[in-house]
């Protein structure tokens, strides 16, 4: 299955900046296993030199230029969109010689702001883009220009979305994301749930004991991502606890300094970001990972490579979380935003070893069931070859 199959990836960076590259990148790496031919085009205005990691799995990397006559002259099969914020990009592919099938990784489609959480009250949004928007403020984002601010058009993101509406399949990570993009127009029938995937743990020559008394933080330093709510929340433990802290983001000091305000610099240590190998022993590390984000997460890996190390998941009820979080089996869900609620789960998890044991075993048993990369990819390439052999049809 898949020999012959040519696929044609859109994204704009190539380098590997985030969650939709790695995807990129390792899926690409997937199915060229399974005798695809892959080629990735990317804006050469975000990543003007792709780096080397990101060129290995394909046949050829191509900055855009004219994106519809480079689809027709390199005749893939089917085209497969990640992030592309260029409208001229988007409007070429009206013209594609070839069906195209668009992943939405985030929200940037469905929320002026890109994150999905109320600018007053930072609560988390499902509604969909429109006139809700404009009393939270939502057209208000942040630029790194001066004076620091930028605006959001709505008239724009509905051109996007109309423009990604006539694509022939989309692909999501949860049934969370699913319902949201239904609510934003785009028709059930071609919308295919297909469940992201950890990559196994990578085998070591060092043997790593958890430590009993260690929470894990992994991600984007950013207001989403609801950090500042899990350093309120460990003013709140009474159990023994510190927190390792792996990522950056534009939050970093602004975090940092709360920690020095809230006491506990003895107990929280910023690590910054990971290579692989380091961060796997990070997950087998810690007696559990704790994912406290206020916006919805449209599927939560973090939370799935936590399963892939048998390490159980302390997480906002947000988004699709709930997709792979089984209550008092794979972890604990407590509301977004309450700090309380985070500390009584983390007092809860950190005085039960034994609980914490029996979640371990769940979390494996999970991962092994539903999230590793097998299933997603014999998904993915059937659906790929589905919407190649319908041609100009919808799948």
């Amino acid at each position: 299955m898949g020999r012959g199959l040519r696929v044609a990836w859109l994204n704009d960076a190539a380098t590997p900046v985030g969650g939709a590259e790695r995807y990129v990148r390792e899926t690409a790496r997937e199915l060229r296993g399974r005798g695809v031919t892959s080629l990735l085009f990317y804006d050469v205005n975000v990543s003007p030199d792709p780096h080397p990691v990101m060129r290995e799995p394909f046949e050829g990397i191509f900055p855009i230029v004219d994106l519809a006559r480079q689809l027709r002259e390199l005749a893939p099969d089917v085209v497969y969109v990640h992030q592309l914020a260029s409208l001229n990009a988007q409007r070429a592919l009206l013209d594609s010689p070839a069906p195209v099938v668009r992943f939405f990784h985030d929200h940037r489609l469905f929320c002026l702001r890109e994150h999905k959480y109320t600018t007053l009250g930072k609560e988390p949004c499902t509604k969909p883009v429109g006139a809700a928007c404009y009393p939270c403020l939502g057209f208000v984002g942040r630029s790194g220009d001066w004076p620091g601010l930028k605006w959001a058009s709505l008239g724009r993101l509905r051109e996007e979305q109309a423009l990604a509406r006539s694509h022939h399949a989309f692909v999501v990570g949860s049934r969370y994301m699913a319902d949201h993009v239904a609510a934003h127009g785009f028709p059930r029938e071609r919308t295919h749930v297909i469940p992201l995937y950890a990559q196994a743990p990578l085998q070591s020559q060092v043997q790593v004991e958890r430590e009993e008394d260690l929470l894990l933080f992994v991600g984007q330093l950013t207001t989403g991502k609801g950090l500042d709510v899990l350093f309120h929340a460990l003013t709140r433990t009474t159990q023994p606890c510190r927190l390792a802290v792996v990522g950056r983001g534009r939050q970093e000091e602004e975090l940092r300094a709360k920690v020095d305000v809230l006491g506990l610099s003895k107990r929280v240590a910023f690590l910054g970001p990971m290579a692989p190998e380091a961060l796997s022993e990070q997950y087998r590390r810690a007696a559990c990972v704790v994912f406290p984000s206020r916006a919805p997460e449209t599927s939560g890996l973090v939370g799935i490579e936590a399963l892939a190390h048998g390490t159980p998941v302390i997480a906002s009820q947000v988004g699709g979380v709930g997709e792979w979080l089984t209550e008092g089996e794979t972890g604990l869900g407590v509301p977004p935003n309450d700090p309380e609620a985070l500390a009584e789960a983390i007092d809860r998890l950190m005085a039960a070893p034994g609980l914490r044991r029996t979640m371990e075993a769940h979390a494996r048993r999970t991962y092994e069931e539903r999230f590793v990369p097998e299933r997603h990819v014999t998904r993915l390439l059937a659906l790929l070859e589905s919407v190649a052999g319908a041609g100009g049809r919808a799948a």
